[in-house]
């Protein structure tokens, strides 16, 4: 839906780090209901983009609004409650402490172990990802573990999820699985941001795309409507193109 709000939206952000400009008015925005690839090579630019989102860094200059709410004090708390959720690409677990207790890690109130227990369980299930509640985090496959921070977001009611780099240390049919489960959670209503280097990934599977490079925005639009060789040119515009076809010189 056009008219709708957009689920997160970016405008005129502007970051600097001492001499170096790493966002130059960047603007960014994710339709409801959509996978929006965020591509680039390393330095490009996009984790500082999605952590002045998240409220994890402040912008020098521009605005963030999340489901159409203009984010006057962004807080991680404040971002959190507005519906965005991010998972970064180093997991911040606490290996010590059951995937229960993770989950309830910076919730208000008593813990109570068999309510949250309990409360994992039933959120898995909905979800579709299987984490054992009582196992230690520290037990956990890198997959269970990445699976893990995603329920941490979705106990908090995130509608946007923000994956920084997420298939950088699956294998193949488990970065299928994660694919998957991606498309079903935006086809229920949520949306995802999908940071990633991965050109031929983000083409596949998202609805649109924005190139970083340099910390500025080279390509912005729907994903059927470019080819990986334009997405190519946009991270990397100094490198000349190959052709369409390569001759196949005889041995």
């Amino acid at each position: 839906d056009i008219t709708a709000a957009p689920a997160l939206e970016l405008r005129g952000i502007r970051k600097r780090f001492g001499d170096v400009l790493a966002l130059d008015g960047v603007d960014f925005r994710v339709a409801a209901g959509t996978v929006h690839a965020l591509l680039g090579e390393n330095g490009a630019g996009k984790s500082t983009l999605m952590r002045i989102a998240f409220g994890l860094l402040q912008a020098d200059a521009g605005t963030v609004s999340i489901d159409g709410r203009h984010m006057t004090s962004l807080t991680v708390r404040n971002a959190s409650r507005a519906g965005l959720g991010m998972v970064h690409q180093h997991l911040s677990l606490a290996p010590g402490l059951n995937a229960a207790e993770n989950v309830s890690l910076g919730g208000q109130g008593v813990y109570r172990p068999r309510q949250a227990m309990r409360r994992l369980r039933a959120l898995a299930q909905q979800s579709g990802l299987d984490v054992p509640a009582d196992a230690r985090a520290g037990d956990l496959s890198i997959v269970q573990q990445q699976r893990l921070e995603i329920l941490k977001a979705l106990a908090r009611d995130a509608k946007v999820l923000i994956l920084d780099e997420p298939t950088a240390v699956l294998a193949p049919p488990e970065t299928a699985e994660l694919m998957v489960w991606i498309r079903r959670f935006c086809a229920s209503g949520g949306s995802v941001v999908l940071v990633t280097h991965k050109l031929r990934e983000a083409h596949a599977i998202a609805d649109d795309i924005t190139v970083l490079r340099r910390g500025q925005m080279t390509y912005g639009g729907h994903a059927r409507a470019t080819t990986e060789a334009r997405l190519a040119q946009a991270i990397f515009p100094d490198v000349e193109p190959l052709p369409a076809t390569l001759a196949i010189v005889p041995a």
